[in-house]
């Protein structure tokens, strides 16, 4: 390494006394003067690049597998929200320290759908992207956008004691992230939130879009290290 500074300072020095033999050439001093510390600082900085970057280094994907709680703020024709409750299972490959892949499953459920006694339930499969803009010591952030089905089975008041009730299984996507916290070994806790956007009918029997709000914790499980 020492040896290697030698020869590019050397050659440094020869090309500022080459810079300066040449002064007499007719040429402005402020111009060889910026010619000269050009070329004083190209070899430095050039060979600073070449030693300071890292070899690399083959990497392999991590595979994570998780479980636990959803609760799912169901949203509905007239606007009022049912809290559904359930489980969540995913699986997750990480492809570096940035990227990775998801499979999200979850089934939530309630006995009563604004008290129509019909009770409702939400099935959604969902896969897609995930960016971790931060990791820092055990835990880390992470955000993304999934795509998929969801299954909605849930009930609409009609009038008086009637109500429209049936499943629809249309295309269904979530936006969100959370954060992941290492807490022994391959073990680690998820916390998140997403919008997620479902489809049921109204009262009428017209297909309507749902805005709705899913929590999800669990434990991870990780094959691999990061």
């Amino acid at each position: 390494m020492a040896r290697r500074m030698l020869d590019v300072v050397g050659s440094s020095l020869l090309l500022v006394v080459m810079c300066g033999d040449r002064t007499s050439a007719g040429v402005s001093i402020l111009g060889k003067i910026a010619v000269c510390i050009l070329f004083l600082v190209t070899p430095i900085a050039a060979q600073r690049f070449v030693t300071s970057v890292p070899p690399g280094a083959a990497t392999s994907p991590v595979f994570e597998v998780s479980a636990g709680y959803t609760y799912l703020a169901l949203d509905t024709p007239s606007r009022q929200r049912v809290g559904l409750s359930g489980v969540d299972a995913n699986g997750f490959v990480d492809f570096n320290s940035r990227w990775g892949m998801m499979v999200d499953s979850s089934y939530a459920r309630t006995g009563n759908v604004l008290g129509t006694g019909h009770s409702g339930n939400v099935l959604s499969v969902l896969i897609g992207p995930t960016f971790y803009p931060v990791d820092y010591g055990n835990t880390r952030i992470f955000v993304h956008t999934l795509a998929g089905v969801s299954l909605v089975n849930s009930a609409v008041p009609v009038k008086g004691t009637y109500y429209l009730g049936g499943t629809v299984t249309r295309f269904s996507y979530a936006l969100g992230g959370g954060v992941e916290r290492a807490v022994a070994g391959p073990l680690a806790i998820r916390v998140g939130a997403d919008y997620l956007r479902t489809t049921f009918a109204d009262s009428t029997a017209a297909m309507k879009f749902q805005n709705n709000i899913r929590f999800v914790t669990g434990f991870v499980f990780r094959f691999g290290n990061r």
